[in-house]
């Protein structure tokens, strides 16, 4: 019996899958780095303190669940095994290291998937290859959110994008689909929407389970958005979908970097884009009756978002000042994890935005108090927990994108 439950981004967290950095990300040089959708080099030390830190965090509230003792939990079954190192060796053009690769433990194939597999160098085109890998290490993986998300009792695997993330859709389509603690109602969206559709985590925000807010932006494009339409549609639930059009940017590449919602009536969002004169296209798809009814424009997110009983106070990333609003942003200040309605955890660097946090309510607390047990996370009131550091930042992604809630419990009322 899978365990998927997701009726709301603020739903206290139950169980989240997220990945340690690992020698994968010690394989991405200045050269690489944009390749690699990086926007800096990263350092495995720091970047795994930090990524630890967060782990720690999440364990006092939730079940964390490594994604490469999942993997490792699945290709235990020869024929997933089979299946995925066929699908990803082909992909890659190295389909003799398939037989080698079976042959190894699923612990060790687990990490060797994610951490890379080395060219054997037995001829000379191998021997220049500047990449010196048949299989290329994965340095976005400790992004769990990208690959898939999960809206009521089902769990969407998505289609990255790029071309250089194919392979972490194969990896986590493996385990929650076939992991016995997680194989559920699995929507494969690559397959409904075709070769051209793209649709990554980061872009989706569930409201409730029949409302839910999509980003369309240089990561999800519509192809990825009507097949997820579709696949919502079948359910019967009336339902809307909010689609966001966002500019194209590094800055603003998925949803999640521009609003999250942090309890029943407040979010954090980016001023420019959400609240000010100039904010995103607002699309509302209607969904009922096993179809997609329609489309209809609305007069910004905010305002949509009322009309359907969800009013939302905005806490503006950095603060009143423009250019901290710009500064933060960049640096996922609006990069938000809820625990629970009002209990949120985020990147401390991002102070302004704390600050203003702190201006609507919320308790702020390092998160060594919260790991030390000095904070109780279950006590009444709001609490703003800040992660140290910002190495994973590096990476373009923040709290949010490093992890994959697959449970929460219901979130009550307002």
């Amino acid at each position: 019996m899978g365990t998927f439950s997701i009726g709301s981004d603020i739903g206290p967290l139950e169980a989240v899958i997220v990945h340690e950095p690992g020698v994968e990300i010690e394989n991405v040089t200045p050269h690489t780095a944009a390749d690699a959708l990086y926007d800096d080099i990263l350092f495995l030390g720091p970047a795994r303190a930090e990524h630890r830190q967060m782990t720690a965090v999440l364990a006092k509230v939730a079940d964390v669940l490594p994604l490469v003792d999942l993997l490792a939990d699945v290709l235990a079954d020869g024929a997933v095994r089979t299946a995925l190192l066929d699908a990803i060796c082909a992909r890659h053009g190295c389909p003799d290291h398939a037989v080698e690769l079976a042959a190894l433990p699923a612990a060790a194939l687990a990490r060797a998937l994610i951490g890379g597999v080395p060219e054997r160098a037995n001829t000379l085109a191998r021997h220049i290859d500047p990449s010196r890998f048949a299989l290329p290490p994965q340095p976005n993986a400790f992004f769990t959110r990208d690959p898939a998300f999960g809206i009521g009792d089902r769990v969407f695997v998505g289609s990255f994008a790029r071309p250089v993330r194919a392979d972490e859709s194969d990896l986590m389509r493996a385990v929650l689909t076939h992991h016995p603690r997680l194989g559920g109602r699995t929507v494969d969206l690559g397959a409904r929407g075709g070769p051209g559709a793209s649709i990554e985590g980061g872009d989706v925000v569930v409201v409730r389970d029949d409302l839910v807010v999509v980003g369309w932006s240089e990561r999800t494009n519509v192809a990825g958005i009507d097949a997820l339409l579709t696949a919502l549609a079948e359910d019967g639930t009336t339902r809307d979908v909010l689609v966001v059009a966002l500019p194209a940017g590094r800055a603003t590449f998925h949803l999640d970097k521009v609003f999250t919602l942090l309890d029943h009536d407040t979010c954090v969002a980016y001023p420019p884009l959400i609240t000010g004169d100039h904010g995103c296209r607002v699309t509302v798809a209607e969904l009922g009756g096993g179809v997609v009814r329609g489309f209809r424009d609305a007069h910004g997110l905010l305002h949509a978002l009322a009309r359907r009983g969800v009013a939302l106070t905005v806490v503006p990333c950095g603060g009143a000042d423009p250019v901290s609003q710009d500064r933060e942003q960049w640096a996922c200040g609006t990069n938000f994890l809820a625990l629970a309605p009002g209990k949120v955890l985020g990147y401390g660097r991002n102070e302004a935005t704390f600050a203003a946090l702190a201006n609507h309510g919320f308790r702020i607390v390092p998160a060594d108090d919260v790991v030390a047990g000095r904070v109780d996370m279950g006590a009444p009131g709001r609490v703003a927990v800040a992660l140290d550091g910002g190495e994973c930042l590096r990476g373009g992604g923040g709290v949010r994108c490093m992890t994959l809630p697959v449970a929460r419990r219901a979130a009550g009322g307002a």
